[in-house]
């Protein structure tokens, strides 16, 4: 379960799968309509529609955030994305180093960094994906057929992450940070990582963040988990992995799902 102190979250991120403005609008007008007050829902919409879904949230609860940003405010970043305008639209989140951008953008851990960095320094709550980029085989990442070495290796991956990620960040601003826990290999498959593989991550991610700067420190980090969530094990993640929420993709591109996810979190 959740820490007392810690809200738990959902968040949408949209990809490229939503790219009409009228559909963009509709769904999240439909979103919007519910009351959540004990959860942050958060869309991160593509970018074609983000000022209009802006319109849509402004007076909700709802929470907009971005996909991805420039690791500056401004200049001459051609195509990129600016944190002014995030702000301008008053968004609140921001997405970053999923594995999307770190294997096909070949966006390193510095320039995440100055991302996660730049995103704090403009009030801005990071949502910093980290994960292992090789694809794994969800039934057997937590038997007896794993590599013997897996659990030292997924450790040692987490820990660089997280240290490189969170490098420089104050800890007064660890409470202000999301961790998304993000598999390469789960995230667009036909079923997520098992619950036990999760906790055990998820662990991994608590005791690194509490090496690098303190118990509790790590205790007001809220982390998720994304890749194939669904209405269907979101429950079962949330009360077995210790997660304080989930990132969702394609199967929360449907309002009513999404909706009953996010009832799900606050049963």
């Amino acid at each position: 379960m959740m820490e007392d102190q810690k809200k738990p979250i959902v968040i949408m991120n949209w990809s490229m799968r939503q790219n009409h403005i009228k559909e963009a609008k509709a769904f999240a007008k439909q979103i919007s309509e519910h009351k959540n007050s004990d959860i942050d829902v958060v869309i991160l919409p593509s970018m074609g529609t983000m000022y209009p879904v802006h319109e849509v949230l402004q007076h909700t609860s709802v929470q907009l955030g971005a996909q991805n940003i420039a690791p500056v405010e401004n200049g001459e970043l051609s195509g990129e994305f600016s944190i002014d305008s995030l702000i301008e639209m008053n968004g609140t989140f921001v997405e970053l180093g999923h594995w999307e951008r770190r294997r096909l953008f070949n966006e390193t851990d510095d320039i995440i960094n100055q991302k996660v960095k730049l995103s704090l320094k403009n009030g801005v709550n990071p949502i910093l994906c980290i994960g292992e980029q090789d694809k794994k085989d969800a039934d057997n990442v937590i038997d007896g057929s794993k590599d013997p070495k897996y659990e030292l290796e997924l450790e040692r991956e987490l820990f660089l992450r997280i240290f490189n990620g969170l490098y420089c960040v104050e800890k007064k601003d660890l409470e202000k940070i999301v961790i998304a826990y993000t598999p390469a290999w789960a995230v667009g498959q036909s079923k997520a990582a098992g619950a036990p593989h999760i906790k055990l991550a998820v662990s991994m991610i608590r005791n690194a963040i509490a090496k690098i700067f303190s118990e509790a420190a790590s205790e007001k980090v809220r982390i998720v988990y994304g890749g194939s969530v669904s209405p269907e094990n979101s429950i079962t993640m949330m009360r077995l992995a210790n997660l304080d929420g989930v990132l969702l993709g394609r199967f929360g591109s449907d309002a009513n799902r999404l909706q009953r996810i996010v009832e799900l979190m606050v049963d």
